[in-house]
């Protein structure tokens, strides 16, 4: 769909800049990847723990 005057052309170009703008924070996605990997391990370790007190 077109935009027929300059003003929504210009409205719709202010949004997809505001949407681009947000995908340049990669903090939040790097803060779930380290708890995710950290339950791994952790399950992984605990698992292993007590698969050896059983032997």
């Amino acid at each position: 769909m077109k935009a027929k005057d300059g003003k929504a052309q210009e409205e719709v170009q202010d949004e997809i800049v505001e949407d681009t703008s947000h995908a340049k924070s990669k903090v939040g996605t790097w803060i779930s990847v380290g708890v995710v990997g950290a339950v791994i391990l952790a399950t992984y370790f605990i698992l292993f723990g007590l698969y050896m007190a059983r032997v």
